[in-house]
């Protein structure tokens, strides 16, 4: 009976401790949110030049398309089609790795692939002057 309890207290505990999707997803700036699920469109229908033509002037200097399309070539299209994306995280930041400081707004999406069922994207975009412009986008 005692190892019951301390069961139902661990898991009560636990539900306390585990953070969700609406504690974890800061305030953005819709068009940020909007580039973000608009370069991830542009991915689903296979659109990789236009996709890459929407990352930023750092990006495209350090990555060309040529060797850009050959890396997403080599995963997107093995996962299938888009099922289902929801936001799951959002975050602020004046810096990102070694990149140059600047206005930086991380935006993850929960997704479901046809191949995937259970995924992490991740897009990182920069304020390049009045728009957001792709800087990153990681697959988890």
């Amino acid at each position: 009976m005692k190892s019951l309890k301390l069961a139902a207290v661990l898991v009560l505990l636990a539900l306390f401790l585990v953070p969700t999707s609406s504690f974890s997803a800061e305030s953005i700036d819709p068009s940020a949110l909007s580039a973000a699920e608009g370069f991830l469109n542009l991915l689903d229908d296979s659109e990789y030049q236009l996709a890459w033509s929407q990352t930023s002037v750092v990006n495209q200097t350090y990555i060309g398309y040529p060797e850009w399309f050959r890396k997403t070539l080599a995963v997107r299209p093995h996962l299938g089609q888009m099922l289902e994306r929801t936001l799951a995280k959002t975050s602020h930041h004046n810096s990102w790795g070694g990149l140059p400081d600047g206005d930086y707004v991380r935006i993850s999406f929960s997704t479901r692939f046809l191949n995937k069922a259970d995924s992490l994207e991740t897009v990182v975009l920069i304020r390049e002057g009045s728009f957001w412009s792709v800087s990153g986008y990681y697959l988890r």
